[in-house]
């Protein structure tokens, strides 16, 4: 349940720094359009997103009372899309100056 929620602080914080730096030529923008307008108000985007992680957490510990294991799955299945995203903004945050640079020529 701790790692889900540095995963969303990391996500957020990776999301915002890419998104400011502008991936080099200014190509980075969010592909979420439901989101589009919330990260670029970075509050609101952490807020947003802590609030679905406690949501996601409440939500796991009452399956893993009634189902063993369930709530584990869950916090899982949850880590996932966010891990993805985190590896993603991080890749493009470290190299994107040298790929658009490489796309160029």
């Amino acid at each position: 349940m701790i790692f889900l929620t540095f995963l969303v602080i990391f996500d957020v914080i990776s999301t915002t720094l890419l998104l400011w730096k502008g991936a080099g030529a200014g190509a980075a923008t969010e592909a979420n359009p439901f989101m589009n307008y919330i990260v670029h108000q970075p509050l609101l985007h952490l807020g947003l997103k802590l609030m679905f992680a406690l949501f996601t957490i409440i939500v796991a510990n009452i399956m893993e009372r009634n189902y063993k294991g369930l709530g584990t799955r869950i916090i899982q299945v949850a880590c996932a899309p966010y891990m993805i995203a985190f590896t993603v903004n991080l890749f493009w945050l470290m190299y994107s100056d040298k790929l658009l640079i490489i796309a160029q020529r």
